[in-house]
């Protein structure tokens, strides 16, 4: 049986015993803060076991995707590990119980997969009489094919946790002897893979607590679950998970692209570390695609950061079998052939994952062998000591300078036989950030030099400049850049307290404005911060300024007003991106000034006109609403367990601002947020894009204006247009007609030209005949013809040989600075060695161009300049064929 009839087989079987048949969840769960993805088939059910909500119905079953690295050690290792694996489960929520989940499971591996008892093995737990009766007199399997095990076999979970939790028991299935150790084993051996657990029955029953104490669920219930791919195992008569249908068509289409880069191909079942490394590679390449495909993006921090650990590890197993190129995402079209039919998701966000992944591979490649040179030489120095231990100092070297995270350094050591001081790595990475912490800020060199121990000595500034844009009774602490006193002219930081003026961050830029006092007056040009100090850099226009002032602060309020605006569209920006494009829209990266915003946001392919259309009309649509604009001060885990969208990479303090737009229920736009945004979004007044482009592979930019700057480009746009129109001589709305009857007419006289070009290059067939040069036996024909395109000289090339019969025709065509080739080769040539690309690529190379093809035709491209030396290298490299 195929992987996909035995989904379809599970979730058919459990539809006639009345389950409703849910979909999976995705591998991100958006309202559980307790784990990264989906680990298990129950975890989206959770709230309902605990009586939180209401289960979908009595009765569930479905094929869960999941994706958990605890395991990730035994991956290739052993046969059943997988970083992302399907999970195969019914559920019960207060309905059936220990005696029907028993029944069901016996029932769909003996009478459905026709497995032969004689092969299956339970166990329960040590204290569960009644499930251990049910097996024995019930079920009727006999009591020395039953295992009673404590709590870490037979208790879910293992760990006390304030969830649902109870006994569990198993059915096990004995693959053979082959499987087991060399000099025998029975069932409960933990030191090979002969028995495979195949189905786990959760009796959920209880919640835990701290000291072991059980307090009962309001209803009992089943969780249960079968891993696809080991059923799969059982099911193909294979050795590994690996070898099944699915996963082998994954595996064999990156070892095609492994061996693309290898001399000499390697074949599956050569030798166990090659084996291991491919299915390294294979479980990986298939977690990286489900997990980009629900929105996970590769960062340093969170599920980001378990994605391109993934990435990476994958391609340096691909690397150890030599493949030193990117090739993951070349075989990444394998995932969703072979599963898209059950995820479709994977078909929708092929291009982008695709885009995303090369991108991370280009990246790592570009470091990964001058890195694996560097431990090497690490690894070599201390075997030469005597020593087992790479020092904190070292293995951090790896992670900055070549992007080894940790666990590549202690895979590699390990390979070695050395381990690396994890703790020496955590103080060399904890020094580093303290001595980029200036550098972060954006502080100028003499501050960073002379000033930020200073700097780092002075109270956290008090910020009013939500409430306020200015401040009369503020203090000055601080003036950096000068000795004593400020006078007119110098250029200064000043440090005040309290103050309005909101420090550069977050893509927000700071404010400007002015501090005075009397007739002193000092215009403050940025605003930035260091720490939770927030420096106000500019220049003393009048007057003198020291410390212990003081002064009245005053923010630009137009300027302010102008980004308030534009930083509240972002958000708006933002929630219609998601609601156009998809959820997989993240922000990375943006800029929010007082004239225009920038937005930096991942996606696969360039936003269509008709998308930007629709995204402009969905803000404006929530302007004209005039949504409310709330913005609140809360736990960050209470925020991110709302909904909150929260930066990957970002460091959050423990409380955090939240700004809501929209109904507090269902928000139009919920982020975290420290910048300043208008009342409500009517104060934006007007929401223009500007442009849509591409930053890097998988990330596009929006830039946009709002308000008063939306209003002027509308105008600027229109003026442009009348003065369009006066040059046509027609009214604005007749532009369009009238440039696409001019199109017409340009497109004609380009046909009348190419013809009359190509009536010329015709005449000249019968001088080619003439001309035909006899080479070694062989007729060459090669001729440069001014004007001609690609299309005219290979429709002159097939003429001249259909009439020159047995024969090597090479022509060159040049338009401005352009020359494009081609070449074609009669088969009884081709049967001799003469290859049509091979001729290209000579030929492109003495023009300093490119080109190449099949044996009988090909084609290439270079200078105009150097057409005569295309021409020359073509016979030369034809002349010298016969003597190879």
């Amino acid at each position: 049986m195929t992987s996909q009839q035995l989904r379809r087989l599970f979730l058919d079987y459990f539809a006639e015993r009345d389950h409703l048949i849910r979909p999976s969840a995705p591998l991100v769960l958006r309202d559980d803060p307790t784990s990264f993805f989906t680990s298990a088939g129950v975890q989206p059910y959770m709230n309902a076991f605990r009586g939180l909500e209401p289960p979908p119905a009595p009765r569930v079953a479905s094929c869960q995707k999941c994706c958990r690295t605890s395991d990730i050690e035994g991956v290739g290792v052993h046969n059943r590990y997988h970083t992302f694996f399907e999970m195969l489960g019914n559920f019960s929520f207060g309905d059936y119980f220990k005696k029907e989940a028993i029944e069901y499971g016996w029932e769909f591996v003996t009478e459905v997969l026709k497995l032969d008892k004689d092969r299956l093995y339970i166990t329960v737990f040590e204290e569960d009489t009644e499930a251990e009766e049910l097996w024995r007199s019930h079920i009727g399997v006999p009591a020395d094919r039953i295992l009673h095990l404590g709590r870490k076999h037979n208790w879910w979970p293992q760990v006390r946790w304030e969830g649902p939790c109870g006994p569990c028991t198993e059915i096990h299935v004995d693959l053979g002897p082959e499987f087991g150790c060399p000099q025998g084993c029975d069932f409960g051996c933990e030191k090979c893979d002969r028995y495979l657990e195949l189905w786990n029955i959760v009796f959920q029953q209880f919640t835990e607590a701290e000291d072991g104490s059980l307090t009962p669920l309001p209803a009992v219930g089943v969780d249960t679950g079968m891993g696809l791919e080991r059923l799969a195992v059982v099911m193909q008569g294979v050795a590994s998970t690996y070898e099944t249908d699915e996963l082998f068509t994954i595996l064999q289409a990156a070892l095609e692209q492994i061996n693309n880069q290898r001399s000499t191909p390697y074949a599956y079942g050569e030798q166990r570390e090659g084996d291991i490394a491919l299915s390294i590679i294979c479980d990986h390449l298939r977690a990286v695609a489900f997990l980009m495909a629900d929105g996970v993006v590769p960062s340093n921090e969170g599920a980001g950061y378990v994605l391109r650990r993934l990435i990476r590890r994958a391609f340096r197993s691909g690397y150890k079998l030599g493949a030193a190129k990117p090739f993951l995402y070349r075989a990444l079209h394998a995932v969703r052939e072979v599963m898209g039919q059950q995820y479709p998701e994977l078909n929708e966000r092929q291009e982008y994952v695709t885009s995303v992944l090369r991108s991370e591979e280009e990246r790592f490649a570009q470091t990964l062998e001058q890195g694996m040179a560097r431990f090497e030489e690490i690894a070599e120095h201390l075997q030469k000591q005597g020593e087992t231990v790479i020092s904190g100092k070292r293995a951090f070297e790896l992670y900055d300078t070549f992007g080894f995270p940790l666990d590549i350094t202690r895979e590699l050591a390990r390979e070695r036989g050395l381990v690396v001081d994890e703790g020496g790595f955590a103080i060399a990475m904890s020094e580093a950030r303290e001595r980029s912490r200036g550098e972060k800020i954006g502080l100028t060199q003499w501050e960073t030099e002379g000033m930020a121990d200073d700097i780092r000595k002075l109270a956290p500034t008090e910020f009013v400049g939500y409430e306020r844009v200015e401040v009369h009774n503020a203090k000055v602490v601080s003036i950096i850049g000068v000795v004593g006193e400020l006078t007119e002219g110098q250029d200064a930081t000043l440090v005040i307290t309290p103050t309005p003026f909101y420090p550069e961050r977050g893509g927000q830029v700071g404010d400007t404005g002015v501090i005075e006092a009397a007739e002193n007056l000092f215009e403050v040009k940025n605003t930035t911060s260091h720490g939770h100090v927030i420096l106000h850099k500019g220049t003393m226009r009048r007057g003198t300024l020291k410390v212990n002032d003081t002064v009245t602060a005053r923010v630009d309020a137009e300027r302010r007003a102008a980004i308030k605006r534009n930083h509240t569209a972002t958000h708006l920006l933002q929630a219609a991106l998601r609601r156009v494009l998809g959820q997989h829209v993240v922000q990375a990266g943006s800029y929010v000034g007082p004239d225009r915003l920038r937005f930096d946001f991942t996606h696969h392919r360039a936003v269509t006109q008709e998308q930007l259309d629709e995204v402009e009309d969905q803000v404006n649509e929530w302007i004209v609403q005039a949504l409310p604009v709330t913005c609140a001060q809360m736990p960050l885990e209470e925020a991110k367990a709302a909904g909150a969208i929260a930066l990957f990479g970002e460091k959050y303090e423990d409380i955090v601002r939240a700004v809501r737009i929209g109904d507090d229920q269902a928000p139009t736009s919920f982020e975290l947020c420290a910048g300043t945004h208008v009342r409500n979004t009517g104060e934006i007044g007007m929401f223009r894009i500007l442009s849509e482009s591409s930053v890097a592979a998988g990330t596009r930019r929006i830039e946009a204006v709002a308000g008063l700057e939306a209003a002027r480009y509308s105008r600027s746009v229109e003026q442009q247009l009348r003065t369009v129109a006066q040059h046509l001589n027609c009214r604005p709305w007749e532009v369009l007609p009238r440039v696409k009857a001019l199109e017409q007419q340009v497109r004609e006289l380009q046909e009348e030209l190419k013809a009359a070009r190509q009536v010329s290059a015709t005449t000249k067939v019968d001088d080619l005949l003439a001309a035909a040069r006899d080479i070694n036996g062989v007729k060459f024909v090669a001729w440069h013809a001014e004007g001609a395109d690609m299309q005219m000289i290979g429709a002159l090339a097939d003429d001249v040989a259909a009439r020159l019969g047995d024969s090597i025709v090479f022509l060159a065509g040049t338009q401005g600075e352009r020359a494009v080739f081609v070449c074609k080769v009669a088969k009884s040539l081709v049967d001799r060695g003469y290859r049509a690309g091979d001729i290209i690529k000579a030929a492109a190379a003495a023009a300093d161009g490119k080109g190449g093809g099949k044996p009988a035709f090909a084609q290439g491209g270079g200078k105009a300049a150097q057409v005569k030396e295309a021409l020359e290298a073509a016979a030369a490299f034809v002349a010298g064929i016969e003597g190879q």
